[in-house]
């Protein structure tokens, strides 16, 4: 369907912009309830950063992006101390370290710097970390099987250890599901009230999309919400009706958010263990390398919820973000930014704005309507267009993106997916930075999926830089291929034109809409294999593949400077904080052709450090990290 002509922003939604949390945020926050999440006032014990000397296997300091090896590294209180060949730092060590440690890496072993996740939210994936998972991923690989019938055989298997009333799903993704044919064509599957009843009818079920553009419901959830909520009842006067006319599809934040408010209370006290899944989740980080964290979507309550979890607990990974904005309220009242210059967890790089939602959810939004069902579709646009002709910037957004950058002087990341959206978005940065006399920002268009080339040289000379959800590429592209855009998906994540343009690019996650693990997003930029096809190994527009060490870069070195942590992360300079990772292999000597990097996400990672110490060791495949272990003989 058409955009609504009295669309409000703050409707649409992907990871972006979290409907849970945007109704629970109030309750979540409270000092009640953080008193609940952080009873104690006990500070984290951190351990003592270790006084090491690291030599042999390959050692990539990504040193002003330089993907050059070195032959060893000296670190001590945390940070690096010295790089270059062997005898420079032995040297150094024995000169302003003695009793320093060694440590040997052999065979191809590989020590890199930590690898950067630069777009994904933390509090609202470990807030969901009880839903019950309906993903189509396991670990960081599409599921062999995905469809109704698996997905029903975990919700009926897990029914009787689901607390609550009602049964909370997440990540349902009907993009990832075997295509139905209607009338001779293509279509992704539809997904009602009737279908869930299919699955259990008996007991009351809310799953959430992969996209977070929808809430699914059974008719036994349907009648649980008309029964619970007033206002439901009053717009609708039967629940007949209420099912009748929304078929279990909630759409946006408009129908969500009286549904979800009814299970409001379960949902709080899902989350009371958010301390633990945040460390469950920096966990998962860790064994994939990563070291640094940039949230897409922080506010006041997540900033003060994750700072209180660093407080009592220790560093993990490094992180960041982006102070999320909604309403031309919310930045009239921002303070003039301030670049960070020293690094603190949870530290203030960037406003976020939401343009529009998901192009796999069918939100994004397009200059022409995406060739599957519904008809006429052309995605969601979240700022009011009432009045203006079609595909005309709202001047309500034009204000927000003017009042954020030339105004308040912040750097912006803004969220746009469909082709119109980014085009919006491009529009906006040339009309605000005309008025920009400030110093030079990074600003971000996020996902940035659909882009042309001409837009690519815009971007470039206005100083706009692109992060790719690459999974669109490796995970969907496929089902944008065949069923949701047709040749239009050729458009998707140009990161070969735009570095070939000269600009700088990252690769995320957004997590959790896929997996964390910047080595399997460098292979799906390396590759661009579409792994959903069931019947070839199938590459979407080739000549956008990147290099291995393009895409080494673009999750440490750039991924720094796109997040304003390159004076301390992304590679390992003097003084930078001996933040890194240690690989069973190399990524950048991966046997060619290119399909051997389908392998790149399986590399084991051994061992990941944070300020100079262990945060994770691979049992499987290395022993535990002692001081015996680490030393070898002087002179040897």
């Amino acid at each position: 369907m058409e955009t609504s002509p009295n669309h409000t922003h703050g409707c649409a939604h992907c990871s972006c912009h979290n409907p849970v949390l945007d109704v629970l945020k109030e309750e979540l926050f409270s000092a009640e309830n953080m008193t609940k999440i952080n009873p104690g006032s006990g500070k984290a014990i951190h351990e003592k950063p270790h006084t090491l000397m690291i030599r042999g296997g390959i050692i990539r300091p990504m040193i002003a992006g330089s993907t050059e090896t070195i032959e060893s590294i000296g670190i001590a209180d945390g940070k690096v101390v010295v790089t270059g060949t062997e005898d420079q730092v032995e040297e150094y060590m024995n000169e302003n370290y003695q009793g320093f440690h060694r440590k040997e890496l052999t065979g191809t072993q590989t020590l890199l710097p930590g690898l950067i996740e630069p777009h994904v939210h933390m509090v609202p994936t470990a807030m969901m970390q009880g839903w019950l998972d309906l993903s189509p991923f396991e670990g960081q690989n599409l599921k062999a099987k995905y469809d109704l019938n698996s997905v029903g055989a975990i919700i009926n298997d897990h029914i009787p250890k689901i607390p609550g009333v009602v049964i909370l799903g997440k990540g349902l993704d009907p993009s990832l599901m075997p295509f139905q044919e209607v009338g001779g064509k293509k279509e992704l599957i539809t997904i009602t009230n009737t279908v869930l009843d299919g699955i259990n009818a008996d007991v009351p079920m809310m799953v959430l999309s992969a996209s977070m553009h929808t809430l699914y419901l059974n008719t036994k959830a349907m009648q649980y919400v008309f029964d619970h909520n007033t206002a439901i009842q009053a717009e609708y006067k039967t629940a007949d009706k209420y099912i009748s006319e929304t078929n279990g599809q909630l759409q946006e934040g408009l129908q969500m958010t009286p549904a979800l408010k009814t299970v409001k209370l379960q949902i709080i006290a899902m989350s009371i263990e958010i301390n633990r899944y945040l460390t469950d989740l920096f966990n998962t980080a860790n064994s994939r390398g990563v070291t640094f964290m940039y949230d897409a979507g922080l506010n006041k309550g997540s900033v003060n919820l994750l700072t209180k979890y660093f407080e009592t607990h220790p560093e993990l990974v490094r992180t960041g973000g982006a102070h999320l904005c909604s309403s031309q309220e919310d930045v009239s009242n921002l303070e003039h930014y301030t670049e960070p210059h020293h690094y603190k967890p949870v530290y203030y790089g960037h406003v976020k704005v939401v343009s529009d939602g998901s192009n796999q959810g069918l939100t994004g939004y397009q200059s022409a309507p995406y060739l599957c069902d519904p008809a006429n579709n052309t995605g969601v646009f979240n700022f009011p267009q009432t009045g203006i002709p079609a595909h005309t910037i709202p001047p309500s957004y034009n204000t927000l993106i003017n009042t954020v950058v030339a105004v308040k002087g912040w750097p912006l990341m803004i969220h746009a997916n469909g082709d119109q959206a980014v085009t919006f978005a491009i529009n906006a940065y040339q009309r605000t930075l005309a008025q920009y006399k400030g110093r030079e920002l990074r600003n971000r268009i996020e996902h940035c999926s659909l882009l042309t080339a001409d837009q690519i040289t815009n971007m470039l000379q206005m100083g706009v830089s692109a992060s790719f959800l690459i999974g669109h590429v490796g995970y969907w592209g496929y089902a944008f291929k065949e069923v949701i855009f047709g040749e239009k998906a050729q458009m998707l994540d140009l990161c070969g034109s735009t570095l070939a343009a000269g600009m700088r690019i990252t690769l995320h996650s957004d997590n959790e809409v896929s997996p964390l693990g910047p080595l399997r997003m460098m292979e799906q930029s390396i590759t661009r294999i579409m792994e959903k096809n069931p019947n070839d190994i199938e590459v979407l527009n080739g000549t956008e593949r990147l290099t291995p060490e393009q895409a080494l870069i673009a999750v440490t070195y750039d991924a720094a400077w796109q997040c304003y942590a390159d004076k301390w992360v992304g590679s390992l300079n003097e003084g930078y904080f001996a933040d890194f990772v240690i690989l069973e292999q190399d990524p950048l000597s991966l046997n060619t052709p290119s399909l051997q990097y389908m392998k790149m996400r399986d590399i084991p990672v051994l061992e990941t450090w944070v300020g100079g110490i262990p945060v994770y060791v691979n049992a499987k495949t290395t022993k535990a990290v002692t001081e015996k272990d680490m030393v070898f003989p002087k002179n040897s």
